[in-house]
């Protein structure tokens, strides 16, 4: 949930809690972060924030998908080839950015 969402929720169990007599202190000394968790939440990222797709992006996006399956269909990939080039395309279908691995790091 965003931060706002999370201190709105707040205020209104602190609210709450102060009409039926609970203990509202218990909310009040809480951080907005300390509640959102509290209640099994997390707080969003604003920095994280999904950017806006274009079409132009989404059918780019379809032709390296396209481009991808079809190498990925090549009968002389190995096993580990293909669950490679899978986790590929399921990265780049996610949005995930792909890591490289550096061949010397398996020294």
């Amino acid at each position: 949930m965003s931060e706002a969402e999370a201190e709105g929720k707040r205020q209104k169990a602190i609210a709450f809690m102060e009409r039926i007599g609970g203990d509202a202190d218990k909310f009040e000394d809480m951080s907005t972060a300390e509640y959102a968790e509290s209640r099994g939440a997390q707080l969003l990222n604003p920095a994280h924030r999904r950017r806006i797709v274009t079409k132009a992006d989404l059918d780019s996006l379809v032709d390296e998908l396209q481009d991808g399956l079809e190498e990925a269909l090549d009968p002389e990939l190995t096993r580990e080839e293909l669950v490679s080039k899978v986790k590929e395309l399921a990265n780049l279908a996610s949005g995930e950015e792909i890591e490289e691995s550096d061949p010397d790091d398996d020294e």
